[in-house]
């Protein structure tokens, strides 16, 4: 069934060849697999959450406030009280919440509403409802990609069980965001432009560097029909040219709000100074971590990590999620080391990369399973015991 390709004809340039569109039916088999590994993944993360404060920390609180740490917090503050006039929050009394996009709270306020059930609950629900969207979404990319499956369903089991997999069971935006661009890649490999449009809408407002996705889309449909197609202003090219000025959309309805309430519409962007966040070079930012040590040397590790898997994705010529990928984890660089890995593993051409790398040696796979579930284990650990380095 999932080898049937349904070929599409192009009117606009006769004789053209059709994209790949394989179908998107996905067999029973499968989905009792995706939903294996999401509840496993949900006991074990949940599980592993309560257990960890348990022993380490707090013993009167439940699996769902334990992963509601640090930017959760954040999302609550929002869904409760709305988007600060003025900053008042951290120590110094310089932060607000000017920082968090807009689309998560507000889907999952809308849900604690219609519920009736608290804020927490709305964020938890949201985040692994998109959670779950992703492993089906995950297989069909990784379907599209002619990969086989044997490594599609891999890489199911290797979302479900990331290294930073705590963040997928946390009221964090990272479940939405790798959903949203799992949902565009597929529809960019396919040519189908208008839902890449709509999910692009989404994922700009709900993180600002989902406005990076105008990147891949631009080179993915450069690599289906060359660079002279935008200047015969075809329908194709209309299309295209037509989803990239959407794809901002999200994150422009953002800045005119937060130009009506502080007067600023880059106030998401100038808050961060609140958290220590600047810009310099990353170099600068990569080598302090070493100079500094402890935890900010892990996390100049990780860089040095997200760094190779992104060359190995430039060499494979994946040109599209490559530029993506340095994109993305370049500009968080540029302000600090701070959630440097959990930006890397929040990422689908990060997962890419490791599952390309396997599929080349198939044998890695178990190892590659066991290593990420540890990991997994120990930062969730640290994140419900909200440890500074899990941010």
């Amino acid at each position: 069934m999932n080898d049937i390709t349904t070929l599409t004809p192009d009117s606009s340039t006769p004789g053209c060849q059709a994209p790949y569109r394989p179908s998107l039916a996905i067999s029973s088999r499968d989905w009792l697999m995706i939903i294996a590994a999401f509840l496993l993944s949900r006991v074990a993360l949940y599980g592993m959450g309560y257990f960890g404060v348990q022993l380490y920390g707090t013993t009167d609180i439940g699996p769902l406030q334990a992963y509601c740490q640090f930017d959760c917090v954040w999302f609550q503050r929002i869904i409760e009280n709305g988007y600060d006039l003025y900053p008042r929050w951290l120590s110094k009394g310089n932060a607000a919440n000017w920082a968090f996009m807009p689309l998560y709270p507000m889907l999952s306020g809308s849900l604690s509403n219609l519920l009736n059930v608290e804020s927490l609950i709305g964020l938890m629900l949201v985040a692994n409802l998109a959670f779950f969207a992703s492993l089906p979404l995950m297989l069909l990319v990784l379907r599209q990609l002619k990969l086989g499956d044997e490594t599609a369903r891999f890489g199911v089991w290797l979302l479900a069980f990331s290294p930073f997999s705590a963040y997928f069971a946390s009221g964090y935006t990272e479940s939405m965001f790798m959903a949203l661009m799992l949902g565009m890649f597929l529809f960019a490999y396919r040519e189908q432009w208008l839902m890449v449009a709509v999910l692009g809408v989404c994922i700009s407002g709900t993180r600002n560097l989902g406005v990076m996705m105008v990147f891949p889309v631009l080179i993915l449909a450069l690599q289906a029909y060359g660079w002279r197609e935008f200047f015969r202003f075809t329908e194709r090219a209309f299309k295209v040219v037509f989803t990239l000025w959407l794809i901002p959309f999200g994150l422009f309805a953002y800045m005119v709000y937060l130009y009506h309430l502080t007067g600023d519409a880059l106030a998401f962007k100038h808050i961060q100074v609140a958290w220590g966040r600047y810009m310099d070079s990353p170099l600068d930012w990569w080598l302090s971590g070493f100079e500094l040590g402890g935890r900010k040397a892990y996390l100049s590790i990780m860089v040095i990590f997200g760094w190779c898997l992104n060359l190995y994705l430039f060499s494979q010529k994946r040109w599209a999620e490559a530029t993506l990928m340095f994109i993305c984890c370049t500009i968080p660089l540029m302000t600090g080391l701070n959630a440097m890995p959990r930006y890397m593993f929040g990422l689908y051409p990060t997962l890419l990369a490791i599952i390309l790398l396997t599929h080349r040696w198939p044998a890695m796979r178990p190892a590659v399973l066991c290593i990420s579930g540890m990991v997994a284990s120990f930062i969730a650990v640290a994140f419900v015991n909200a440890k500074f380095f899990t941010v």
